[in-house]
């Protein structure tokens, strides 16, 4: 199967979208975790920082769409060549069956002629045991006469 693949730019960005996406969602993920766990401001020492929640929240609300919308080109163009490459062995599968019906066409003709050349040597045949038949008649008649005289002794 040789089907060529098209749409490539969109491929390019399907693939750009999700390594985006992961990018935004891993970075999201680690400053939310840095700065929830964290001591990077005057006044807070340790503990739970609550400020970290807006870049996890941040990074899941941009990474995820980004993602699943650089996956959808991808599976879209993927979907084109699919149906491509089908409608290309619907079409050698179509072809094929042509090419077996014009055979089988052809296989019948040869059929019906070999059986109308069979029932000709039949009758051939049987008319070369009936004209036999009859030239081998008289000798028959010959040697049942022969057969059948008396025996003189």
């Amino acid at each position: 199967m040789n089907v060529p693949r098209r749409y490539g730019g969109l491929r390019v960005l399907g693939t750009i979208f999700i390594v985006a996406g992961i990018v935004v969602l891993v970075l999201g993920l680690i400053g939310g975790l840095v700065l929830l766990t964290g001591n990077f401001w005057p006044g807070y020492n340790q503990g739970f920082n609550m400020i970290g929640w807006g870049p996890v929240i941040l990074g899941l609300a941009n990474g995820i769409p980004l993602i699943a919308f650089g996956a959808l080109l991808r599976l879209l163009t993927d979907v084109e060549y699919s149906s491509r490459a089908a409608m290309q062995v619907a079409e050698q599968s179509r072809k094929s069956a042509e090419a077996a019906v014009k055979n089988s066409e052809l296989l019948m003709k040869n059929t019906e002629t070999l059986m109308r050349n069979t029932e000709a040597a039949v009758r051939n045949t049987e008319t070369a045991l009936k004209s036999i038949g009859s030239a081998l008649a008289p000798a028959a008649a010959t040697v049942s006469g022969a057969t059948d005289a008396p025996k003189t002794e």
